[in-house]
């Protein structure tokens, strides 16, 4: 099974790397399990940005009008669809400006990929099946996202008026998904870190249980771990670092859109005049990246919790040198995962955040309630 699995998720990663290469978040492909640049990628990209930036604007000005002229939107709503979309922009420009930020971490990324593989086949140790299903449930969101936006444009055709609006909706909704797939990156980066810190407490269990093991090798082995686990947390740094103010903006614009759309989207499903499936499709995509998004800030858990795992396996009066070194520094290195510094990445924070939108979008539906005269 073990055998199955990791070709499947290579294969998922080569994919993802491909969409990422067409719409202009990488220059750099995956060739042989490694990242890299040719000049054509990298004048592609940089056409491919330029046309995005230059042509959005006017692409999310027709669709908040043509949105904000539908008839089921109340005339006192009309202007929340420029806000989303103004954010929506915003978000996704920033995105695209910083890609030289991402393709520098695909090397550091590469680098701590290949040793906590190398030494994972070293050991014969088996991957976490919670980090496995995290990485197909990610897979699986990020899919469903991608293909939603896209179908969705094909599934309410019958809204446009000729082939220019298609089109802008088209651009509009492909653009829609660099939001998604950032996350991905973000997402899979910080999953392969946890992978690493799992490897670290796996190996050394069974080093510190070890009869068979004499001192030397022990020792060792305990030196590499422990320059594996700095690594890691090197890493880890850099990626938080790097995807700080990015992280940011993506998750400003989750809670503008959160809050809009679970506003419009309540309004329009209670209209008789409009598809029932078109509801449910709308919805499915609302869900699907409110899960996505979760998925961001559990990994973040996942690696604080794996970088400070106890040791109750290790008993002091057996304890070596090496051992109660390694012991002391992990203790010492607790990895804080905050974003630029103001708030740090977890479930909780995660529940704080919905919890803010729900209050949101119900007073913003109150208000739509006012001013329809329902209360």
């Amino acid at each position: 099974m073990r055998s199955i699995r990791l070709p499947t998720m290579k294969r998922i990663g080569q994919a993802y790397n491909v969409y990422a290469v067409f719409i202009g978040m990488t220059s750099y492909e995956a060739m042989g399990g490694k990242f890299r640049q040719s000049r054509i990628t990298r004048i592609y990209c940089l056409l491919i940005n330029a046309i995005c930036l230059t042509l959005l604007p006017r692409a999310f000005w027709k669709s908040a009008k043509l949105l904000s002229a539908a008839d089921w939107m109340p005339s006192y709503m009309r202007v929340t669809p420029y806000i989303m979309f103004t954010t929506n922009y915003a978000a996704i420009a920033y995105t695209l400006i910083s890609r030289c930020y991402r393709d520098a971490m695909l090397m550091d990324l590469q680098r701590i990929v290949l040793q906590v593989n190398r030494e994972m086949l070293r050991t014969g140790k088996k991957m976490n099946s919670l980090l496995r299903r995290m990485f197909f449930l990610k897979t699986l969101t990020l899919t469903y996202s991608c293909l939603s936006y896209i179908l969705a444009v094909f599934i309410y055709q019958w809204r446009a008026q000729n082939w220019s609006n298609f089109c802008n909706g088209l651009l509009v909704n492909i653009s829609l998904t660099i939001l998604v797939v950032t996350t991905f990156f973000y997402f899979i980066s910080l999953w392969h870190v946890a992978k690493g810190y799992d490897f670290v407490n796996q190996q050394l269990k069974e080093v510190v249980a070890s009869q068979s093991m004499d001192s030397k090798r022990k020792s060792k082995e305990l030196r590499s771990l422990w320059a594996l686990h700095r690594n890691l947390s090197y890493t880890a740094r850099r990626i938080n670092k790097h995807y700080g103010p990015q992280m940011l903006a993506l998750r400003f614009d989750y809670f503008i859109y959160s809050i809009i759309n679970g506003c419009i989207g309540t309004i329009y499903s209670t209209t008789d005049q409009e598809p029932s499936f078109e509801k449910v499709f709308g919805s499915l995509i609302y869900w699907a990246r409110s899960f996505d998004f979760f998925l961001n800030d559990y990994i973040c858990d996942l690696v604080s919790e794996y970088q400070i795992q106890p040791k109750f396996f290790a008993p002091e009066s057996s304890m070596s040198n090496e051992l109660s070194s390694y012991l002391i520094y992990e203790s010492s290195t607790r990895l804080d995962l905050l974003v630029c510094g103001l708030y740090p990445v977890n479930k909780r924070k995660w529940l704080q955040m919905v919890g803010s939108i729900i209050v949101h979008s119900s007073m913003l539906f109150q208000f739509h309630l006012v001013m329809r005269g329902g209360l």
